[in-house]
């Protein structure tokens, strides 16, 4: 799961979701589904006890199912920058070594990602809708 944490303004969630949207995952490569989603604001309080928004930004949460990690990894790792260890240009601390991450310009802070493990599933009736993108 990885959450995004895009600027306000129209011209910020554009950029994302172009460039989400030109991201692409070969093929038999372990991927079952990947769905980017939105918080929705709903009138009824009992649907909002999630506190993963924020007035500063607007909220973007990508869900991907894999078959496992290691197919995750081979995928998509190679596209996950380490920090990078590196000494301010300037400024009072320009002595001190620092971990630098980067950053998107219409990133509002760096991206959050978490591994989760399924515990257990439930099929429903339905079958997912067909994917927008392939």
């Amino acid at each position: 799961m990885v959450h995004w944490l895009i600027k306000r303004g129209v011209e910020n969630e554009h950029a994302f979701k172009a460039l989400w949207a030109k991201m692409s995952i070969d093929p038999n490569t372990g991927l079952y589904r990947e769905v980017l989603t939105k918080p929705v604001e709903a009138e009824d309080s009992k649907f909002n006890t999630f506190s993963i928004t924020d007035n500063a930004y607007i909220t973007y949460i990508n869900i991907g199912f894999w078959k496992d990690i290691e197919s995750f990894d081979a995928a998509v790792g190679k596209y996950i920058q380490p920090p990078e260890r590196r000494k301010p240009l300037d400024g009072p601390n320009k002595d001190k070594e620092m971990l630098a991450v980067y950053r998107y310009d219409f990133e509002f802070k760096i991206r959050e990602r978490v591994i989760l493990e399924k515990i257990l599933d439930r099929k429903g009736a339905l079958d997912f809708p067909e994917a927008d993108l392939t």
